[in-house]
């Protein structure tokens, strides 16, 4: 590592915890060195948030007393019933459920 050569260090860390799993210093060593994660966040962006909320509000009097599916402002579908509007959709992906009330 002091010579910068991390791919090889991370090699070396890799091989070593497999014939000694059990040292602390080498499993830090082999995580610091692990290549990096990346995940996707598959929730709604803040403007689709917004968006469902605006809907929500301007659409409540209209709506009321059902369950409605929401897409960036659009709606999806429409139903007395929680089942119902599920029973509806196709593809469920970055879709907000909600009652009007």
């Amino acid at each position: 590592m002091e010579s910068g050569d991390y791919g090889t260090a991370q090699q070396l860390a890799n091989q070593a915890i497999k014939h000694y799993p059990q040292q602390e210093e080498l499993l830090k060593y082999a995580y610091i060195l692990a290549p990096p994660k990346v995940t996707v966040d598959q929730r709604p962006s803040n403007r689709d948030i917004e968006v469902n909320q605006d809907w929500v509000r301007q659409h409540r009097n209209q709506y009321r007393g059902q369950w409605v599916a929401l897409r960036s402002g659009h709606l999806l579908a429409l139903a007395n019933s929680i089942n119902q509007l599920v029973e509806q959709l196709s593809d469920k992906k970055g879709v907000f459920l909600t009652a009007i009330y």
